[in-house]
């Protein structure tokens, strides 16, 4: 048995949580910088000849943007049979961005609507939480907390990038991710095209010489009783997710120059909790003498997450989280009620490392780091798992054999409210792995350990009413 095979063994439950891909590792490339990450896109966009599928929460309104808008406009221009579908959210996609111009997502997409109407099709998903009184009165910034659209997939023709970035001027600029690129995976490109299509139809249309969105459903997310909407995408998710997982069953065998890829769907208001019970699985049956990382940029762990890392975790496991530290944090400095959000996740933080070491007197089992990058903020999430078992002849126990990446914060606001996806990974191909391993170091480099002692320093207090506001608001964030 080669040592690809069995890893395959070791992890073919992960086929058990989605469609399984087998896909050649020189297929991948991990990008590091966003940098990277906006001159990939832009190079995808423009030598696109079939297809253009985005989805993310919003697109943004500065001079990247309208660089972006004009790789897709000229491949559009070159290609009459290009196609250009955009999924964005409702709330975060009509908000204004440049109060100046009035600008926002939807007016940067409204002159290709206009101009390449019958190949366009730009959709805003809204969520069926908010309705009635709340939606009416809630204000914008706020209302997007119960529940937005939050997918990162970014494709064109049989390539893919699949991140947790949305479009926007700081992702591109100091606000670090994470990015994947992947060449030629036509069926993982299908799963996903199948995906944003499937929450399209449920979703509003902007159309040319049209004002206002246009629902596309047959029953309404937000007016009167919505029951019947959840139950109509609940059994669409339901039955595309059974279909693929047919199609694409684990893998028999796995060689050394491939990686099998398992897309984790995650929409928690529709019943759809691959993603989850993936985690929850995973962080239960650790290999034995392994290593987890995990990186999040809100920590805002779930009590089925932190009873797994903590409770149930075994002696012999070590598991280090990465987040970002209050002035690293994308709300740092906002206004309204936003400003105090940093705060909170501090506050969870001085909770889950105070259990930790309760529970293992302070050895390092667990530690917690916080990312702190002078003039950056940081929003990339993921894992990433270092199986040190020497009895399966790995030359590579140095590299991870599992990797997770894409738009889930491990937060109950991700599991519960936000539709979400990301790309389980497994392999043992040492360029591959190595990629993988590098991506880690490097944002684990700008990491600093904390300790409930850190919580303890007057520049950490928190407002007296602290654990309150999150504890009330915690599903929120």
């Amino acid at each position: 048995m080669n040592i690809s095979s069995s890893c395959l063994n070791k992890f073919d439950w992960i086929s058990n949580y989605g469609p399984s891909f087998v896909i050649p590792a020189s297929n991948f490339d991990v990008l590091y910088e966003p940098s990277d990450f906006f001159q990939e896109l832009n190079n995808i966009f423009a030598s696109a000849k079939k297809r253009i599928y985005i989805s993310s929460l919003y697109f943004g309104t500065d001079p990247y943007e309208y660089k972006l808008i004009d790789s897709i406009r000229t491949a559009l221009e070159k290609n009459p049979s290009l196609r250009l579908v955009v999924l964005l959210d409702h709330l975060r996609g009509l908000r204004i961005d440049n109060h100046a111009d009035k600008t926002t997502s939807k007016s940067m997409f409204l002159p290709l609507i206009e101009k390449y109407s019958s190949r366009v099709d730009f959709y805003l998903f809204h969520t069926p939480l908010l309705s009635g009184l709340l939606r009416k009165f809630i204000p914008a910034r706020i209302n997007e907390s119960w529940g937005v659209q939050h997918m990162k997939i970014y494709m064109a023709d049989n390539n893919l990038i699949i991140s947790g970035a949305n479009l926007n001027k700081s992702y591109f600029d100091n606000r670090q991710d994470r990015y994947l690129k992947l060449v030629n995976c036509s069926h993982l490109c299908k799963f996903f095209v199948d995906i944003i299509q499937t929450m399209a139809k449920q979703s509003f249309k902007i159309e040319k010489n049209h004002e206002e969105p246009i629902f596309m459903g047959e029953h309404h997310p937000y007016q009167g009783d919505n029951s019947k909407y959840y139950l109509q995408v609940e059994n669409d998710l339901s039955s595309l997710m059974k279909t693929y997982q047919i199609r694409h069953p684990k893998p028999k065998s796995l060689t050394s120059d491939q990686a099998l890829v398992v897309p984790l769907i995650q929409m928690g208001l529709f019943n759809i909790n691959n993603d989850r019970d993936f985690n929850i699985y995973l962080y239960s049956h650790l290999p034995l003498n392994s290593k987890l990382y995990l990186a999040t940029s809100y920590f805002n762990i779930t009590e089925e997450y932190e009873k797994e890392l903590i409770d149930n975790k075994r002696n012999d496991t070590q598991v280090s989280l990465l987040t970002a530290s209050p002035q690293a944090n994308g709300f740092y400095g906002s206004r309204g009620i936003s400003r105090f959000v940093p705060a909170g996740y501090s506050e969870n933080e001085r909770e889950f490392i105070e259990r930790a070491e309760r529970k293992f007197s302070n050895d390092g089992q667990i530690q917690m780091l916080e990312y702190y990058r002078q003039q950056w903020t940081y929003h990339a999430k993921g894992l990433w798992l270092y199986d040190n078992d020497k009895d399966n002849n790995n030359n590579n126990n140095n590299y991870p054999v599992l990797t997770c990446i894409g738009s889930p914060n491990f937060g109950a606001r991700s599991i519960r409210r936000d539709l979400e996806a990301q790309l389980a990974i497994v392999t043992n191909n040492e360029e591959l792995s190595a990629k993988f391993h590098r991506e880690r170091i490097q944002l684990f480099q700008y990491g600093a350990i904390v300790t409930s002692d850190t919580f303890k320093q007057l520049s950490r207090g928190v407002p007296f009413w602290g654990p309150l506001f999150m504890r009330f608001f915690r599903n929120f964030f």
